[in-house]
């Protein structure tokens, strides 16, 4: 082979070493679309190189950090043949520091090892001796030298390897175009899904607490649900997290962040629909959480006949029995139900050995509301709605993930299952101010994302998640955001039909009846209440204030100090633990509410016929 020109990098044109290495592949002609395999490839060596879990480096002019002694048994005259023997011979090259990498050989891609580095370059991952191979010796020292200089991940926060993985993916989609399938899951979304169960593992008898994930991707759902139930319960519990993925590049790269992590693991490789790889863990018992976010839209069909055969094992099924006399099986275009059945079949596990235990699932919309109430999906819905397996389910503001701006669902599954037939609806981006500025959302139960990435414009607070579950502990309704409902026949949701945006006055007065400790109940209401009312004080101001030269808006700042007053005086009853706390709050809260609609009608009105004179932008970002 010739001497190729070695190719001159300018620092100030190539930002990273994302698109310093595609410059080169560019130039020795790879397709685009392969270039993060490649790009990945290498990252996940660096990876471990910088934290110190191998015992080679990248600075082939140095031995490649090795002893002279090892040097000499690898070393083959040019730095490529020497790295590819290395790279050959890598599973004989972990330090001590190395961990978690050594895991039964089932949970492995071929059942061909014991040992994770044997699968730093194989069939199943990364062809990383093909990667070597393609590029002539001087591209692969530049190569090198690009990850030595602009790849740095000694002291990397740890709670950022989960972003990595995202961020090459959707750098390297936007150059070849490609931007399906990749739905990340934000880390306060994840902090929602655990909040609701963070008492419930204090509580555990176990000391190792399990949680699962079966389309666990990278692990990111996994490794933020382990630092925030580590942070959040104080007694000394250990977490261990399983999961189970199908795409080898992504299963190898998950089991290398928890290494980083130092998060105790086992990942199977895998197709969990077919093939699952957990069901019992701590002894006879399943697991103490499950969270996943399955892949919207997937077919399925090159697998349901396996699927079908499993499903005809009745209660020695992978997945939850939907009918004793046929198999029920979703649509073939879309197997989101089918992680959901295999979920719920591992709750009711659980709930036969006597051991309370929750999931949370992502899922898109049409979950609830595609076919017919005799359809697959319609009769898999009443089977999950009837026997009570939905505590709680949760329709989640638009602009939540990068890549889709779609509406999604979580849902709370819970094997107590205390209420059958019926479900706790929130619908989080509800106000009735949009009934008057189309497009225009009054933020009450989430927020703007602090650091928005492309869609992903909206995420949630701490106080916002505090405010939901508390809603969720208490199943309080809440005009706009929060009712329980009761199934008779039709097992579909219409969160924009349940969730009307005219406030109704006697379903604000049916709150008394509720048997809840009314000094918690007002408590969570005026938590919640007092948000709303600071946002929307905020944004009428706004308003008012671009309208001062027409309307006279003073009321508003009497109105905000009147909430205010209501506020504290109900605090102080539940302080006094006087009796009828809530039920004072809510005749306050309606007959201020009464006074409010009709300035507020009003103002509506004048802004109406001004708006017809003169030009005026409502603008109530």
């Amino acid at each position: 082979m010739c001497k190729v020109p070695k190719i001159e990098i300018s620092k100030n044109k190539i930002g990273d070493f994302y698109w310093a290495y595609s410059d080169i592949l560019r130039g020795i002609g790879i397709n685009e679309s392969t270039y993060d395999q490649r790009i990945m490839a290498f990252m996940a060596l660096k990876l471990l190189i910088d934290n110190e879990k191998l015992q080679f480096n990248f600075e082939y002019w140095d031995k490649f950090g090795l002893t002279d002694k090892q040097y000499a048994k690898y070393n083959a005259g040019d730095t490529k043949q020497t790295f590819l023997n290395i790279i050959t011979d890598i599973k004989n090259l972990g330090t001590d520091n190395l961990k978690y990498f050594i895991q039964e050989k089932k949970l492995n891609p071929n059942n061909e090892s014991i040992d994770i580095l044997d699968y730093i370059n194989h069939k199943s991952t990364f062809a990383l001796k093909e990667y070597i191979e393609e590029l002539p010796n001087n591209y692969l020292e530049m190569v090198l030298e690009i990850y030595i200089t602009k790849a740095h991940f000694k002291d990397y926060p740890r709670e950022k390897y989960k972003d990595l993985y995202e961020t090459t993916i959707s750098r390297m989609k936007k150059m070849s175009g490609d931007l399906t399938g990749q739905h990340f899951t934000q880390k306060s979304i994840i902090h929602l899904m655990c909040e609701n169960v963070v008492d419930d593992l204090a509580n555990s008898s176990n000391d190792i607490l399990a949680i699962y994930d079966p389309t666990c991707g990278t692990g990111s759902m996994l490794m933020e649900s382990a630092y925030y139930f580590q942070e959040k319960i104080k007694k000394s519990k250990s977490i261990k997290v399983y999961g189970q993925e199908m795409h080898g590049q992504t299963w190898l790269l998950c089991k290398i962040f928890l290494e980083l992590c130092g998060i105790e693991n086992e990942i199977a490789y895998g197709n969990t629909l077919t093939n699952p790889a957990f069901d019992k863990i701590n002894g006879s018992d399943s697991f103490d959480f499950i969270i996943a976010n399955p892949p919207f839209g997937v077919d399925w069909k090159h697998d349901y006949d396996d699927i079908t055969k499993n499903m005809s094992l009745g209660k020695k099924s992978n997945f939850l029995q939907v009918s004793k006399n046929d198999i029920i099986t979703p649509k073939k275009s879309d197997g989101q139900f089918l992680f959901m059945l295999h979920i719920l079949k591992l709750l009711e596990v659980s709930k036969k050995h006597k051991k309370h235990a929750k999931a949370s699932v992502i899922s898109s919309t049409g979950l609830i509301t595609s076919g017919r109430e005799t359809s697959s999906e319609g009769i898999i819905r009443q089977k999950i709605f009837k026997d009570g397996w939905v505590d709680t389910l949760i329709e989640q503001p638009k602009a939540m993930f990068t890549n889709t701006d779609i509406s999604t669902l979580i849902w709370f599954f819970d094997n107590k299952q205390s209420k059958k037939n019926k479900t706790y609806l929130i619908k989080i981006n509800n106000s009735y101010v949009n009934n008057h500025f189309k497009n225009k959302e009054l933020k009450v139960l989430y927020a703007t994302a602090q650091n928005k990435k492309d869609k992903q414009k909206n995420s949630y607070s701490d106080d916002n998640i505090k405010s939901i579950v508390s809603l969720m502990y208490n199943k309080i309704e809440f005009p706009l955001f929060a009712k329980t409902i009761t199934f008779k026949d039709k097992y579909t949701i219409n969160f924009e039909n349940i969730m009307s945006y005219d406030i109704d006055i006697s379903s604000i007065d049916s709150m008394n009846k509720f048997d809840i400790s009314e000094s918690y109940q007002a408590l969570s209401l005026s938590l919640l209440f007092i948000d709303q009312v600071n946002s929307k004080y905020k944004d009428f101001k706004l308003l008012i204030d671009k309208l001062s030269a027409y309307i006279d808006g003073t009321y508003i700042d009497k109105f905000y100090v009147q909430y205010q007053n209501i506020y504290v005086d109900m605090l102080s009853m539940i302080k006094s633990n006087k009796k009828g706390a809530d039920s004072s709050f809510i005749k306050k809260i309606i007959r201020q509410k009464n006074i409010e609609f009709k300035e507020i009608n009003n103002t509506f009105e004048d802004i109406k016929s001004i708006n017809e004179k003169v030009s005026i932008k409502l603008d109530m970002k």
